[in-house]
């Protein structure tokens, strides 16, 4: 597929701009069609197919863990599909055999899903250490800092939410293997936008949403483990973990799964489930790499832009290494809701104004959010 293809998917009504990847992904129609076309056979308005087409929904998960696999370099037998990011992180929190006086490392520029779930841990007696950052980013040796005899665990974004910066995972991968650390990437500012491979970053879990950058919907996302971490998670137990007998409901097994799928502890959220293998299908057509190229230099057109008209740049300077562009400006208030009547949509977080553009906004569109950001009316220099 085209990238011109690929953004014909992403119709949008004219004057509209949308530049809140970050947030929330915009569904395309190739998305859409395969919800759509889910919802008409549960409703029975499919010739061809009952309204209990289970056993096709399941066909449809492993499909979308194929996929999902070979966009984060990994193997379909690791993944297990799950409702968001912090259940995926919750499976390390709520799993791992933890002691008293182990410790866990954390940026201390993380989303509250990356941060709050180690904190909880505390009745166990499970310290958190934070990493020392500066508007958003922290370096190797900030992590290196950080680390302590006792540390049992380093668990990073791979994109930073706010500040777009994007750390070196394969320097802080290979630090917590040579220290003996597991390795937790929260991944959901990166996988859609950015190239990653897990077995080059060495991470033991990658947990994923997949209604941000993958333009999938909310209440399904993906984590990929290392094998070696498998046999160490306790999972939460359903029906699902396990090898299921569909003529004998009366024997009840404790057997698990021996792959990524024992995480499965009851029905996906089916809708999801197409939608996601839909969204994955066609990143994976189009190319990561031109997916990547794309983003970044959307991002790049949008701080150049700024940076011209004069707003501040939150967080990393020079070339954005990811689709989020932050700037500080006096009126975040103003100019966030100024840009809405104007039909362009951002965030604002911590009275910073976020930007975030993906590989289907058309660089009009960027040109379009950049003249409406002049008309403000008011400088932009904080």
């Amino acid at each position: 597929m085209t990238l011109d293809a690929y953004r014909d998917l992403f119709p949008l009504p004219e004057g509209e701009v949308y530049l809140d990847h970050a947030a929330t992904g915009t569904l395309g129609a190739h998305t859409l069609g395969a919800v759509t076309d889910y919802l008409a056979g549960r409703a029975g308005l499919l010739a061809d197919r009952s309204p209990n087409n289970f056993p096709a929904d399941l066909d449809r998960g492993v499909r979308a863990r194929e996929r999902a696999a070979a966009l984060v370099g990994a193997d379909a037998a690791s993944v297990a599909l799950v409702p968001n990011t912090s259940y995926g992180l919750n499976l390390v929190v709520q799993g791992l055999d933890w002691r008293p006086g182990d410790r866990v490392v954390v940026p201390g520029c993380e989303f509250p899903a990356n941060h709050l779930p180690w904190l909880g841990l505390a009745p166990l007696g499970v310290e958190v250490d934070t990493v020392a950052h500066r508007e958003g980013v922290f370096s190797v040796d900030d992590v290196r800092a950080a680390l302590q005899p006792e540390t049992r665990v380093v668990a990073v974004s791979a994109v930073q939410f706010l500040s777009g910066f994007r750390c070196d995972l394969e320097a802080i991968g290979a630090l917590c293997r040579e220290r003996g650390v597991l390795f937790i990437v929260d991944a959901i500012q990166a996988v859609g936008a950015s190239r990653l491979d897990m077995s080059a970053i060495k991470a033991d879990l990658l947990a994923v949403g997949g209604h941000k950058w993958l333009g999938a919907l909310q209440g399904l996302g993906f984590v990929a483990l290392a094998p070696s971490l498998l046999p160490r998670l306790r999972p939460t137990i359903g029906w699902l973990n396990g090898p299921v007998d569909w003529d004998d409901f009366d024997t009840v097994s404790t057997a698990l799964h021996p792959d990524a799928t024992r995480f499965h502890v009851g029905t996906s959220p089916t809708a999801g489930v197409y939608a996601l293998d839909a969204a994955l299908g066609a990143m994976l057509e189009v190319g990561p790499d031109v997916i990547e190229a794309v983003v970044l230099a959307n991002a790049a057109r949008m701080a150049e832009g700024l940076e011209r008209l004069g707003a501040e740049r939150y967080g990393p300077q020079g070339e954005p290494a990811s689709g989020i562009v932050t700037v500080r400006v006096p009126d975040p208030e103003g100019l966030h809701a100024h840009l809405a009547s104007q039909g362009v949509t951002c965030s604002m977080r911590s009275r910073l104004v976020r930007f975030a553009p993906h590989a289907q906004t058309p660089p009009a569109a960027i040109d379009h959010a950049l003249d409406a950001v002049a008309s403000f009316g008011r400088t932009v220099h904080a």
